[in-house]
């Protein structure tokens, strides 16, 4: 795949280099600044009669058989030729996407159903699938870049070069546009801007607070691990402030009063800072649960959510300072820049920490972390950089038990679904979820969850994930169940468990054990986390690393000797 890629790249001009990395993700420009292109299924049905002559009806039915718009899109239009190019069809797709006001949808329609009448059958497909967001040829952002890097890079540390660029510009268009006009060079002197997302730095995590110091040695800070939405703040020259998810999605209309409130409290001309925004009670000032923050994940009606739900900014990190980049800069001068520029009010604090060495003390700070609401704690070394889309050992998160029983909890994807029986009957019995390993680009089947659904969510459940159905398993998805349903590995989930066992079906770290995958026991549904990313959620690497450390017993319960028999040497 990385080769047909990077013998397709090399064919292309820089700026159709670009338009090729936004279309392989469905898009017309990076999330943060560009809309959607906005047609959904019912549209690209009508466009497909329209184009193709049959009924609606015929059409709507050879989709629901095919499970897939684009399929139906090529076995209508088969008998056609096309001289359509790169350009041709992304200039197309931007102006769907940007049409705008009265008529707006007719539009888009119209204009997609002129260029599904220059497409051959096979572009058609392409096409569809491009404006439906439903690509399914499994050219994720790792697979591009390492295109990217064997077309223009060439040898060394091209790859490297093209992943740190990315994620500094959050931008594989403008990534893949310099790699290709300008080579390597221009890649290592990518920097932060304004109103350009950076991609989030994560932490690992660890199960027990004692293992801090083997990762960690000397002084580190730690930090409340808030309960809320990580976000990022950006001010500009202009004075405007612009906020963005952890999936680079530009949230600002969600949090204007922070917006506000920080363009006060800050005193730099241009600056990008990070931190939690969690929901707080307006009468006694206590931390309130990341579920009810996300009441405010809305577009309309914000005021008086504003009013129902009152949010505060736990500040803890600083990436730019007037114009300098300050990622390589160690944390303890990133912290002492931030409280310098920083007039904490109401609204815009700073995040509780404490700067030791001490791990007696860090277990206390923990205890009290808890008792104030939060989630546990996050440990950072106190000369780390800031380490852009990397998962490390610079940071490590520790958190507390959500039940006596039940002390982990995994963000997976869902992959396949069971159909419902008696209660659950016209719902899913049961829903299948994967982990990602970013070393191999695959998701691996990790278990298989039906509890803690309410049976509000049960009835939601089938048109919640229908946008995500597919005809068949992932072709990226190691998984040797049986489904009734498989799904674009897209939603993420949190669950929890009661254990961490072999299992004879399920994939995660297979290559590490003689026979079957790590599998997790009795698990069980907490909440749908779409603040991330699928790439964002627990990796295969961290479920081994959490299953080694219970081989001799654990939180989770300890790992039978019949289960330990079978690990392979290391």
């Amino acid at each position: 795949m990385i080769f047909a890629l990077a013998r397709f790249l090399r064919t292309l001009s820089p700026d159709e280099v670009r338009m090729t990395a936004y279309l392989l993700a469905g898009r017309i420009g990076p999330s943060f600044s560009t809309p959607e292109i906005g047609i959904g299924q019912i549209s690209a049905a009508r466009v497909l009669a329209e184009v193709s002559g049959q009924t609606i009806e015929n059409v709507r039915r050879l989709i629901a058989r095919s499970g897939d718009a684009g399929s139906a899109a090529e076995t209508l239009i088969s008998r056609r030729a096309s001289r359509l190019t790169v350009k041709q069809v992304f200039d197309r797709l931007g102006a769907i996407a940007h049409a705008r006001g009265s008529g707006a949808q007719q539009t888009k329609v119209n204009q997609l159903a002129g260029l599904l009448g220059r497409a051959s059958g096979s572009e058609a497909k392409y096409i569809v699938r491009a404006v439906l967001g439903t690509h399914r040829i499994g050219v994720g952002e790792l697979t591009f870049l390492s295109a990217l890097a064997q077309a223009f890079a060439g040898k060394g540390d091209g790859k490297a070069a093209l992943r740190n660029a990315y994620n500094v510009l959050s931008d594989l268009g403008e990534v893949a546009y310099r790699a290709a006009r300008y080579g390597l060079p221009s890649l290592k002197r990518a920097r932060p801007t304004p109103g350009i997302p950076v991609r989030m730095m994560l932490a690992t995590r660890v199960e027990d607070l004692d293992e801090a110091p083997l990762h960690i040695p000397g002084e580190m800070f730690v930090e409340y691990k808030y309960d809320g939405e990580r976000v990022q703040f950006h001010r500009n020259a202009r004075g405007e402030v612009r906020a963005f998810s952890r999936r680079l999605e530009d949230i600002t209309h969600q949090y204007p009063e922070i917006a506000a409130a920080l363009h006060a409290a800050l005193s730099a001309k241009t600056a990008i800072v990070e931190g939690e925004v969690v929901a707080v009670d307006p009468g006694t000032g206590k931390l309130q649960t990341f579920q009810r923050l996300m009441r405010r994940k809305r577009k309309h009606n914000i005021t008086h959510y504003q009013k129902e739900i009152p949010v505060a900014l736990f500040l803890f990190d600083l990436l730019l300072l007037n114009g300098k980049s300050l990622l390589a800069r160690p944390l303890v001068e990133r912290k002492r820049l931030l409280r310098s520029h920083i007039k904490a009010d109401r609204a815009v604090r700073i995040g509780t920490f404490i700067h030791t060495a001490d791990m007696i003390e860090t277990e206390k700070f923990f205890q009290e972390a808890i008792k104030q609401g939060t989630e546990g704690v996050v440990i950072k070394g106190a000369a780390s950089p800031y380490q852009a889309g990397h998962r490390g050992w610079h940071w490590i998160k520790f958190k507390k038990e959500y039940e006596k029983e039940l002390a982990d909890t995994f963000d997976v994807v869902i992959v396949g679904a069971l159909y419902g029986k008696g209660a659950r009957a016209g719902s899913f019995g049961s829903v299948l979820v994967a982990a990602f390993d970013p070393t191999t680009n695959k998701y691996y089947s990790f278990t298989k969850v039906g509890a803690g659904f309410t049976e509000n969510m049960l009835r939601r459940l089938p048109s919640l994930l229908k946008p995500y159905q597919i005809p068949a398993k992932h072709r990226l998805l190691d998984a040797q169940m049986k489904m009734d349903v498989w799904f674009d590995p897209v939603k993420v989930v949190e669950i929890t468990g009661a254990d961490l066992t072999i299992s004879q079906v399920h994939r995660v770290a297979h290559n590490k054990i003689k026979t079957g995958g790590i599998a997790l026991r009795f698990p069980r549904f907490l909440r749908f986390r779409d603040d991330k990313d699928p790439e964002q959620a627990t990796t295969v690497r961290e479920i081994w690393q959490m299953y080694q450390s219970r081989r001799g017993g654990g939180k989770m319960g300890p790992v039978s000797t019949k289960d330990s028999a079978v690990l392979t040497a290391g």
